[in-house]
């Protein structure tokens, strides 16, 4: 028995040593050749294409981080079958993974094959549905084959996993760069259905920044109690003039000591800025503190603080109570743009400044933002920053009329300078 026990013992150890032995050829094989590729990327794709090394299930496994962009810079004729050799080796052992897939795709490309390409890629996108670059790399395809809204639709789809990703870049007509952000927005509610409140929140409020504020109760129908939904749409009434509205629709939000205690700092911040609207100073700095004694390191009470000074006109302790806001949520774009508006009012134009550009940064994906930077910059004469940023913005969204109209202020009052 114990001889029997032993010798399985010494099998195992055997077996363990021989795929610890295989594994480490592969890893090997994969840093040999991507040695190779930075120093001469047509003999690494020789040997790519040529070693029996490849076709081991461990070496397909490391070769996913094949750098892809120094081995397209050999002859296409070179790259085509290195691509297909490791699609090959990567199909076999690694079906479910889409990384086979996409290399055969690359490897057709290269071949000029388009048929092929695109039918390789829709089976990686089969296996990764989630990944924007897919879809995209999809939407390219369609874009060869003349199939303009069948890419229109994959740009969407992609929008939505993740706004702003570029990566592959596809031109796409003057105009229909909005639409492709509204339509992300849409989808991505069906594409994170936890979190469909917050998703079809965006969309709404894309929509009402658009002007197209009589679809915003539509959209927003199916999650109307939604604590954050009720809270925002406070925020727009005050922002209508509607105080009255805003704090009926905070009643239930604040009222209920269930809720997180974020979710009711922020909604009594709003409510202080509702009450303060409606003359009931004493009841909105009540709903400030209680705001803060909820969430000590929430911005909100210091935003309605804030907010409350600058109604009254005191634009300095406006100021103060915004940056306390900023240093408790540095990456907020609302928050930032309220330091941004408060700053330049206060005569603190470098802090506007730093605001206003961190916002950009945070949401590159948002052409309003980038016109706000803008003419922040040209109200105070500092053309040489705002056609640095324009040339920038222009390149990421070459069809914005409110950028284009800038270009045009930019041009204009330079020329009357000179």
């Amino acid at each position: 028995m114990k001889v029997g026990l032993t010798k399985f013992a010494v099998g195992v150890a055997v077996a363990a040593l021989l795929v610890e032995a295989v594994s480490g050829i592969g890893w090997w094989t994969w840093r040999s050749i991507d040695a190779r590729l930075s120093i001469s990327p047509t003999a690494a794709g020789k040997e790519l294409a040529s070693s029996w090394l490849v076709a081991l299930p461990s070496s397909a496994m490391w070769l996913r981080r094949l750098r892809v962009d120094e081995l397209l810079s050999a002859p296409p004729e070179q790259a085509a079958p290195s691509f297909a050799r490791v699609a090959r080796a990567q199909q076999r052992w690694m079906p479910v993974y889409a990384a086979g897939w996409l290399n055969q795709g690359t490897a057709a490309l290269l071949d000029g094959d388009v048929k092929d390409a695109f039918t390789a890629v829709q089976a990686a996108v089969r296996r990764n549905p989630t990944s924007p670059y897919l879809h995209r790399l999809v939407a390219l395809l369609y874009m060869k084959d003349g199939r303009y809204d069948d890419a229109l639709d994959e740009l969407a789809q992609a929008e939505a996993l993740a706004p702003g990703f570029r990566v592959p870049k596809v031109e796409i007509l003057p105009g229909d760069d909005e639409w492709l952000r509204l339509e992300g927005l849409r989808r991505s509610a069906e594409v994170y259905p936890r979190k469909r409140a917050s998703a079809l929140l965006a969309y709404a409020s894309e929509l009402r920044r658009l002007g197209r504020g009589d679809e915003v109760s539509r959209v927003l129908q199916p999650v109307a109690n939604a604590p954050m939904v009720r809270i925002t749409r406070a925020e727009w009434c005050l922002d209508d003039n509607d105080a009255k509205e805003a704090a009926d629709l905070l009643a239930d939000v604040c009222g209920n000591p269930r809720m997180p205690s974020r979710i009711r700092a922020r909604a009594f911040s709003v409510l202080a800025r509702a009450l303060d609207a409606l003359g009931r100073s004493d009841e909105a700095e009540r709903a400030a503190q209680t705001a803060a004694h909820l969430m000590p390191s929430s911005p909100w009470p210091y935003v309605a603080l804030s907010r409350m000074a600058r109604r009254r006109g005191d634009y300095q302790t406006a100021l103060r109570y915004i940056r306390s806001a900023w240093g408790a949520a540095p990456a907020d774009i609302s928050v930032l743009l309220e330091v941004g508006d408060v700053a330049e009012k206060a005569g603190d134009l470098e802090d506007a400044r730093l605001a206003l550009q961190r916002a950009t940064e945070l949401a590159p994906d948002r052409p309003d933002l980038a016109a706000r930077l803008v003419e922040f910059l040209l109200r105070h004469g500092r053309f040489m920053d705002a056609a640095l940023h324009l040339s920038t913005f222009l390149d990421r969204f070459p069809s914005d009329p409110k950028l284009l109209r800038l270009a045009g202020q930019l041009e204009e009052q330079t020329t009357t300078k000179r």
